[in-house]
């Protein structure tokens, strides 16, 4: 009887995948058989991890001292300051005060993720973060000092390299907070904390790689060029604010062909005000922004007059405030509002079960997102770092900067902001106004709604002109 029931378990029950878990009731779906081949992935040494090993306690003391460092105070003017006028001490300078700082702001941040209850930290999600971290930061704590032109190519090669290797971290602390939403394993405030941090500090750490990358391709392609005094860097360009609407806005409306085929009658996009507002800013981060907000305008306006008309839909208005030191976007649509109890819990990063089961599912279907890695550590738990090594990859490698579009660019490198914006409309997520308000936060802006039930929403979106705020050590926020 025995074999028997053996190949009746395996035609019944369904195999444990690794998305088996947005499901709530998988479990009853899966044999004691296929249950315990995973038991141990939960527990502290699970078998996925190239990291998490009996002996890891033991190294924890060089963190230790790391994390106890704290970070150096640095403003966006101090840093883009080196590009003035570049000599190559600036560059030698710039690179080592990368080395160094990166591995101590890392180092914060595995402490963070050490002093989280087990049930969170050992989330699949956040276990990868903390695995891409403490790889960073074994690379580069044994990373040696920059004394030449060359040492720097060869660090700007590990940098540019590990951008790319790391994009995935993004997804991952967005599903690992929808995970831990589930669960109710830590209070919505401490979740929206810890998001919070991390996600500054990971805008902070890829600042100061990318002006670091952009100096020393400045250096390269013109050592003995003179930048103006409010320069910034490459990695902020000037932006013009009615266009870059009139961008995204397009993309969002394509994205939303499925549920609205006739594009013709989706709404109008007004935009009144000062309409020859620019500004500098980093275009991924402005885009990102820019279309969350017009996102949920659209899909309130489509679902709320879609149905009861076939005449063209209420336009979205858009009024821009140029103001001395900061711009400001109202964004106005006719999408029937939400309550004011809805309008408490959406800059929070704690979603009901229901609401992030489906988000979660939703993340595995969004196109070209990278959620796994592929990092890769020696016998002994060092870090591997595979640079390009043909010589066209190197002479690449300076001209790589991440997130930009300037002239010189040769190839745009990995962005998460940029799959999140241009994903397909079905693929909602739920997180893209808490997500957005950091963004906001972190460039000493806001982000705010109000809302009248039953006829629309006014979205508010402040940025601060960065040439202004430049001197503040928003950069320190680790």
């Amino acid at each position: 009887m025995k074999p028997r029931i053996a190949i009746r378990l395996k035609s019944t029950y369904s195999p444990i995948t690794s998305h088996s878990y947005i499901y709530q009731d998988f479990l009853s779906k899966a044999g004691k058989e296929e249950i315990a081949k995973h038991l141990k992935n939960l527990g502290p040494f699970p078998t996925y991890s190239s990291i998490l090993n009996p002996q890891h306690f033991y190294q924890n003391e060089v963190l230790m001292e790391y994390s106890k460092k704290g970070p150096h105070p640095v403003s966006l003017r101090q840093l883009a300051g080196y590009g003035n006028k570049l000599t190559k001490q600036k560059i030698i300078n710039s690179a080592n005060f990368v080395r160094i700082e990166l591995a101590i702001r890392l180092a914060m941040r595995i402490r963070d993720l050490q002093t989280l209850p087990f049930g969170v930290v050992n989330n699949f999600h956040f276990s990868q973060i903390y695995e891409s971290y403490y790889h960073s930061f074994n690379a580069f704590r044994k990373i040696p000092p920059i004394h030449t032109l060359q040492d720097n190519s060869q660090f700007c090669e590990t940098l540019s390299t590990m951008l790319d290797d790391h994009v995935f971290n993004l997804p991952h602390l967005m599903m690992g907070a929808l995970e831990v939403s589930i669960l109710k394993n830590l209070p919505q405030n401490e979740l929206d904390q810890f998001m919070s941090t991390m996600i500054r500090s990971r805008i902070s750490r890829r600042v100061i790689v990318e002006e670091h990358l952009s100096l020393s391709e400045n250096y390269r392609s013109n050592p003995y060029d003179t930048k103006p005094p409010h320069y910034l860097g490459e990695i902020f360009q000037n932006c013009n604010a009615a266009d870059h609407f009139r961008i995204v806005a397009d993309v969002i409306k394509s994205s939303m062909i499925d549920i609205y085929p006739d594009i013709n009658k989706m709404p109008d996009l007004e935009i009144e005000g000062d309409l020859s507002t620019s500004f500098p800013f980093m275009v991924p981060h402005l885009h990102y922004l820019l279309g969350e907000i017009l996102r949920n305008s659209f899909e309130a306006t489509i679902k709320t007059h879609g149905p009861k008309t076939s005449k063209k839909l209420p336009p979205i208005t858009v009024t821009i405030i140029n103001l001395k030191r900061e711009v400001t976007f109202r964004i106005s649509d006719r999408g029937g509002g939400i309550s004011h109890d809805q309008l408490k819990g959406i800059w929070s990063f704690g979603k009901n079960p229901e609401l992030a089961r489906k988000s979660l599912a939703n993340f595995h279907r969004i196109p070209g997102l990278q959620l796994y890695s592929n990092l890769k550590v020696t016998a002994s738990g060092s870090s591997i770092v595979n640079n390009p090594t043909s010589t066209q990859d190197s002479a690449k490698v300076l001209n790589q900067t991440s997130l930009s579009d300037t002239e010189h660019s040769t190839k745009k490198k990995k962005s998460t902001l940029e799959n999140l914006t241009t994903r397909p409309f079905e693929y909602k997520l739920g997180l893209g106004l808490p997500m957005s308000q950091i963004y906001a936060y972190y460039w000493n802006g806001d982000l705010s709604m109000n809302s009248l039930e039953g006829y629309g929403s006014d979205t508010s979106l402040t940025l601060s002109k960065l040439g202004y705020h430049s001197n503040v050590t928003q950069l320190d926020r680790a």
